[in-house]
Parts: structure tokens; sequence; C-alpha cells
């Protein structure tokens, strides 16, 4: 009994002791100093206590599966509206030269949209940002002596000059930063009036990460506590800046109705724009892998706020690195391993490029070396002998055969079935590559070895075989890149990129000056004729070159003319 008291009483001690010092320890962690939200990056096993899930929208399935990076699998494309669908894409800071790194996003993207508009027929309507306001611009032209902004549209009309080189289709609609000012700042403002931004001292704006419930479910990150570095003007070490007060007196500005002056931050600017063209909700959002976070992730959280929204894009598709073969970090100036598209346009065909970016996938990176750009040299030669082979065949330069009919029909039926799987499949340009391949080895077999005439079905078969033909250059020309077949009507063209000019850029030129032309007639008491009168005049040499210029309150647009008519006596002048 007494052995038992005692046991008794050893462990009643050693109760007591371990609750104090449990108490001790919640007292401890009550006291401490307060800690702030950071970005902290998960791994594959590890996941965020709270995670977002994608939300299916409400609409029309299309039989498309799309991979979803937070996901981590595949989900269904369903289209909102059956007759359109809505993308994004974020566009070049037009510091310098583009090189393949945004190369092969930008021509990767525009497969994508063939895909989606030549082939499965839907109507794409598209958008993309020109960043022509920037810390870099503002640095590299300061660096050269030269004014910013024909700093920064030198470089832009390089890009797109360099895009229709590669045969990248333009956006429908393309905008400046530095002329959506307005849209952006109040864009901001509504996120100050929500609380969900705040302005600092200084008068920068900053983002309040800790109000956004689901940030960080493009990356599958989550937010950690960490002190706040002392002197810090933001709430939040995760914080990002939605509008930065102006630093220097030599710096480009805007004025805030929150106080002083500054511009935007970059996050900002494509969350403004594409929301200024889309709204509320985006059905495609495109860019390179690099700018999911914290770009993408952070426009997400800006427009969700904006809108009240838990998923503004339904979409999200991320392009693969491009780097140097031994090379594993991506193409970029400031690593100082880049490759223009000037460079790489000397050496290979932009023809050649694309069907690399085909053989790698959209969401794979692509290793880029002269082998890989080899073996798109071969594989783009195999279609264009097979198709030289089948148009010899068929104008019998060849010795016909009897074929097998029904092995023809079926083998056609499977190449465009399975074609179709690939390209609804996450869009698997690289194996439906390989199915057209395929069929193509197989008729070539039948056209240029020496064999009998088939027992089964025998048949000429030439419908088929042109039939084969025109699919897989139909799908060819889908994909963005040249015809195989030569065309009697076609003709060389003269194009101006060969001498360097773009076209549009230089009507917009003569445009605008012809703007501040009539301003500058209709700004006195007395209007200046003999202006107006130049200005009507520059109106009508343009038409007849095919311009038509129609002005507006606001200045001036054009358009191509459907006919070149000469412009009669009655057109109305600038001076009415």
């Amino acid at each position: 009994m007494l052995l038992f008291t005692l046991d008794f009483s050893q462990n009643l001690t050693k109760i007591i002791m371990y609750s104090l010092k449990e108490l001790l320890r919640a007292l401890k962690s009550r006291t401490r100093p307060a800690l702030i939200c950071r970005r902290n990056f998960t791994d594959e096993t590890q996941k965020p206590e709270t995670t977002f899930k994608w939300r299916k929208p409400i609409g029309q399935h299309t039989g498309i599966n799309i991979y979803n990076h937070g996901l981590r699998q595949k989900v269904p494309l369903i289209l909102r509206n059956p007759q359109m669908a809505t993308w994004y894409t974020c566009g070049p800071t037009v510091y310098d030269s583009a090189h393949l790194g945004h190369a092969s996003t930008y021509v990767k993207v525009d497969i994508l949209q063939r895909i989606l508009r030549d082939y499965f027929k839907i109507n794409l309507v598209t958008a993309m940002n020109i960043t022509d306001v920037d810390d870099k611009i503002i640095k590299r032209a300061q660096l050269a002596g030269l004014d910013w902004q024909k700093m920064a549209r030198a470089y832009e009309a390089e890009f797109r000059q360099d895009m229709l080189r590669l045969n990248v289709q333009p956006a429908d609609v393309r905008s400046h930063v530095t002329t959506t000012m307005p849209v952006i700042i109040q864009f901001i403002q509504q996120l100050i009036d929500e609380k969900q931004a705040y302005v600092t001292p200084d008068n920068s704006v900053y983002f309040d990460v800790s109000k956004s419930q689901n940030y960080g479910k493009l990356q599958n990150i989550g937010l950690s506590e960490e002190k706040l570095e002392r002197g810090s003007i933001k709430r939040n070490s995760a914080d990002f800046a939605l509008w930065k007060a102006r630093k220097s007196s030599g710096e480009p500005t805007w004025a805030a109705p929150w106080g002083g002056e500054g511009r935007p931050g970059w996050h900002i600017e494509c969350s403004a724009i594409a929301g200024l063209f889309f709204g509320r909700q985006l059905d495609f959002h495109a860019g390179g892998l690099d700018l999911r976070f914290p770009h993408h992730e952070n426009e997400e959280a800006q427009c969700c706020a904006r809108y009240k929204t838990e998923q503004w894009v339904n979409y999200w598709l991320h392009t693969g690195q491009l780097h140097m073969v031994g090379d594993h970090q991506k193409m970029s100036k400031s690593l100082g391993n880049t490759i223009s598209v000037s460079e790489l346009l000397k050496k290979y065909t932009a023809d050649e490029f694309r069907m690399a970016c085909l053989l790698s996938n959209y969401r794979n990176a692509m290793p880029y070396s002269d082998q890989l750009m080899l073996t798109a040299r071969q594989t783009l030669q195999r279609f264009k002998n097979f198709q030289a082979d089948l148009s010899a065949y068929t104008q019998f330069l060849k010795p016909i055969h009897l074929l097998d009919e029904g092995a023809l029909k079926a083998q056609l039926t499977h190449t465009v079935t399975e074609l179709d799987n690939c390209l609804r499949d996450d869009f698997d340009t690289a194996r439906a590559i390989s199915v057209l391949m395929d069929q193509m080895s197989s008729i070539s077999r039948c056209i240029n070895e020496q064999q009998v005439d088939a027992q089964e079905e025998p048949a000429y078969c030439i419908d088929l075989l042109l039939a084969a033909g025109n699919f897989i250059n139909r799908v060819i020309v889908t994909f963005g890149l040249s015809e195989l077949q030569d065309r009697e009507s076609s003709q060389e063209k003269v194009s101006f990129s060969d001498h360097g000019i773009d076209p549009s850029l230089l009507v917009n030129d003569v445009i605008n000056v012809r703007g501040r032309m009539r301003e500058s007639a209709t700004s006195g008491d007395v209007k200046n004729q003999q202006l107006l009168a130049a200005c009507d005049e520059l109106r009508n040499l343009l038409q007849q070159h095919g311009i038509q210029v129609r002005d507006h309150k606001q200045g001036s647009s054009w358009v191509f003319a459907v006919s070149c008519e000469k412009p009669d006596n009655k057109s109305k002048s600038s001076a009415e």
C-alpha cells in the first residue's frame, strides 16, 4: 500500500510539472512580437492548409481538356459564351530587342490561338498590352542618353516587325500603358476605396495581400509569417506595389487622386487593361511560365478583389521556357545568354522555328540548339517531300497502282480521329505531328515503292490520296506554317519587312501629325483655313492610296478602304 501511494505521488508531480511547462509556453507565445505574412513556396507533398479549388465554368462543353497548374491535372474547357471566347496575352516591355525566349512564347501562343480559331472554329477575341513605361525603360534610356518615349516606340516597332517575320498574328487589340493611364488609376482608386489597397506616406499604393483569401492559388503557395523589415512602408512583406511615387524629377509621372505623382506598378497594368476589354471574367490568359508567379498571381488577386469574385481567369496557359542546351536557366537579357530574332532568321526560317515549337509542345521547356533546329528543318522537309511526291503521282509522273481502297479509307479516318484527339488533349502538337508523319509514311510507301496491285478492293484511289494530302496541308496551315502546295495564282510579294518598315506605325505617325495640325488650326478664335486645307489635301492623298481617314472629336482614326476610288469634290473638309 505504501509503495502504491509513493508511485501515485511521483506520477502526480510529473503531471503537475508538465502542465506548468505547457502553461508557460502558451503565455510566452501570446506575448511574442507580431509576425507578418510572406510568400512561402510549397513542394509537391506539402500543400497549404486551405487550398483554392478551380471552379468549373457554367457554359458549353467543347470536348477539349486543358492542363491546370493549380490542380496539376487536365480540366475540361467550358465556354461561358458559345459564340465567342476572350483571350489576354501579356505583352512585351519594350526596352530592348526581342530574343528567342520571347519569340518561343509568342509563337506557341499563336499556335494555340490558331488551333482554337481555325480548327475548333471558336470565335476568339484577343488583346495584348504594350508596357511602354517601366523602370527598365527609364534606366535604359538614361544610360543611353535617349528620350524614353522615342526609345520605347523604336523597340515596339522592332518587336512588331519581328512578330510579323515569325508569322505571329497580331492581337485584335493592343493597348499601351501610357494611353490607358486613366483606366489604371481608376482601378487602383477602386481598390483603395474597397480597403484592398492602402496609400503609404510617400503616396505610393500597395495591395494588401492579407485581404486576399486565395492568394497563392496559381503557384500552390501559402502565406507563412515573417517579421517585417525595420523602416518598411508596407503592412505585410508580401504586399506589392500598385503605384510607385515619384523618386526623382527626371522620371515620367502622372498625377494621382490620392496625392502626389507617380506611375503604375507592373502587375496592375495587365489587370486594368484586361479588365477594360473583358470585364469581371476572362476565358484565357497566356504568358510564359516565369510569369505565373508573381505576375499572374498578383493579377488574379487584384481582379478578384476589384470584381468581387473568387476566379477571374478560367484558364491560365503558361508556355515552357526556352533555354540553351546545357544551360538550364531561361534565356534572359540579364544573364547575357540571348539570341535575337534577327540573328535566328539569318540562319533558319520562321517555319523552321515554328516547327521546333510544335515539336516541343507549348507547356514543355524548349532546349534550344542547332540540333533542335536541324530536326525541325528535316521534319519540315519531309512534309514538303511528301507533297511533291503526291503531286507527281497524281499528275501521272510516277507509275500508278491499284491500291486497297478500304484500307486507305480506314487509315484516313484513323488519322483524322487521332489528330482530333491530340488537339483536344491539351493541344498536343508534338503527337499531332507524329500522327501526320505516320499518314505520310504510309502513303509514300504506296506511291513510291514498286508493288503489285492490291487484291482487296482494288482502286486507283486518286481521290483518297488527294483528300489525305489536302487534310495534311490544311493542318499545317492551321499551325501557322507555310502552305505545302504551290498555288499557281500565288505571286511573290514585296514586303515592307524587307526594308524594316511597319506600315501601320508609319500611317499612325502621319495621322498623328495631321491631328496636331488640325488642333493647331482650330485652337484660336479664327480658324486657319490654309492649314485646314493642307489637312484635307493630306487626307485625300491617303485615301488615294487606300487609307480612309476618319476625324473624331478626340482625334482621328484610319482603316484600309475597300476600294481606292479617288475622292470627289463633295468630300467633307476639315474646316466644316
